[in-house]
């Protein structure tokens, strides 16, 4: 799916797919949610490792506020080796209670749209407005942080489901 083209494409897409995800993992047993699945991850891991991506989001975008440029996607990492973040996230919580990692992912998909809501449309789709998206825009990052991802999400949540059967 391409990336929105407004601040209300954004919201819905946001809105839309934190649902799809949420009716996926409430229709899901404890057990299920803990099988590991694509990459070795669980359900579980998934969802960590969104909430993770959104609370990265949101200390870019208040470093940002604050004229400062911070390290994109994270101190001692590229985009290139977004492998090794990922990997580093999975270890960060991979010991995590279930529910605790269920109710930062509602947290963090709530905040991410209620960040959006804040934040004007100029603000959003100017490319260049922040000086860490580059050339991109806001509305880019918050595309590929919360429905782009959870999509992502969806299709390696259910992969692993089908391994295990």
């Amino acid at each position: 799916m391409g990336l929105s083209k407004t601040k209300v494409q954004v919201l819905d897409a946001a809105a839309r797919e934190s649902q799809v995800l949420a009716s996926m993992f409430h229709g899901m047993s404890r057990e299920q949610m803990l099988w590991p699945g694509s990459y070795g991850w669980s359900a579980k891991d998934h969802l960590a490792h969104l909430s993770e991506w959104e609370r990265m989001l949101f200390a870019w975008y208040d470093a940002g506020w604050r004229g400062e440029n911070p390290a994109v996607p994270g101190e001692g990492y590229t985009w290139d080796a977004l492998s090794l973040l990922n990997q580093a996230i999975f270890e960060k919580y991979q010991y995590a209670q279930l529910e605790h990692v269920m109710a930062d992912w509602w947290d963090t998909s709530r905040r991410l749209i209620a960040m959006t809501n804040s934040i004007s449309e100029a603000d959003l789709f100017t490319p260049g407005r922040y000086v860490w998206t580059g050339r991109g825009t806001l509305a880019a990052f918050v595309d590929e942080c919360g429905p782009n991802h959870y999509r992502w999400a969806v299709a390696e949540i259910k992969k692993g489901l089908k391994f295990r059967r």
